[in-house]
């Protein structure tokens, strides 16, 4: 590729403030930031409006911008000190997308009879990416962040999921108002802390499911939880109370995916 142009300050300016969620929902666009989050859009229906990286990240991987710009997309450079600015890492690769949010909503979701993941208030970044990670693993094809739960595309929560992100439908909805919808056709199954089946004992329905995940600290809300038809337990046998929220959905992901 030639010398890439320089990004316009202006444009600079205003990526700058899609740290903040209020402008990235205004202008319906998001940073996904590293090597391989940017990598995976390749493979992807999101729509890349332009990429920005280092002159050292440019020369590295020159394979990957040039995979973008036979598409049209537009590269830019940045100053190391100016990518340090825009960046959400405090050593960041050199490289970021500019991406337009995707244009279905829970309707289009809706259609096809998948079973999805349902998060309720877990509003850690790292762990929600990781539920994500894990659920493409095991082929859910949709996610459901609930009240409390991380914003769809919080810089922070983008590089989590390490790009799968780019591979699911993930929408923000009432997750109440998502189970009354689908309680006909899906089997809603909720993981408890205590009283619930016990997994290994648990038999995965035949119909899809929704599997609702709650918070480490404050568990599954009242609301959500009145609404599930079945409830399971990991049991252990340590003296902790308590399991992290992205392992526990990791070990029930696993156990419906291979008793399916």
């Amino acid at each position: 590729m030639e010398t890439l142009p320089p990004l316009p300050k202006a444009r600079l300016r205003l990526l700058l403030r899609f740290h903040h969620r209020r402008h990235r929902d205004q202008e319906r666009l998001f940073l996904a930031e590293g090597i391989r989050t940017v990598r995976e859009l390749l493979g992807s229906a999101y729509q890349v409006q332009l990429l920005i990286c280092t002159e050292r990240c440019a020369q590295e991987h020159a394979d990957l911008l040039r995979a973008f710009h036979q598409r049209g997309v537009p590269c830019f450079s940045l100053s190391e000190r100016d990518f340090v600015r825009l960046a959400d890492t405090t050593t960041p690769q050199g490289l970021l997308a500019v991406v337009a949010y995707p244009d279905y909503e829970l309707e289009h979701v809706l259609d096809g009879g998948s079973s999805w993941i349902a998060l309720d208030g877990i509003s850690d970044p790292g762990n929600a990416g990781t539920i994500v990670r894990t659920a493409l693993w095991f082929g859910y094809r949709a996610i459901a962040l609930g009240a409390g739960s991380v914003d769809r595309f919080q810089p922070k929560f983008v590089r989590a999921t390490m790009g799968a992100l780019f591979h699911l439908r993930i929408v923000e909805v009432a997750l109440e108002t998502l189970l009354d919808r689908v309680r006909t056709t899906h089997r809603i199954i909720g993981a408890t802390a205590r009283d619930g089946i016990a997994l290994t004992q648990y038999v995965p329905p035949a119909v899809p499911h929704v599997l609702v995940i709650g918070s480490e600290a404050h568990g599954l809300s009242p609301s959500v939880e009145e609404r599930l038809d079945d409830r399971v337990t990991i049991e252990g046998s340590g003296a902790f109370d308590s399991l992290n929220a992205a392992v526990a959905a990791g070990i029930v992901m696993y156990h419906l995916h291979s008793r399916a």
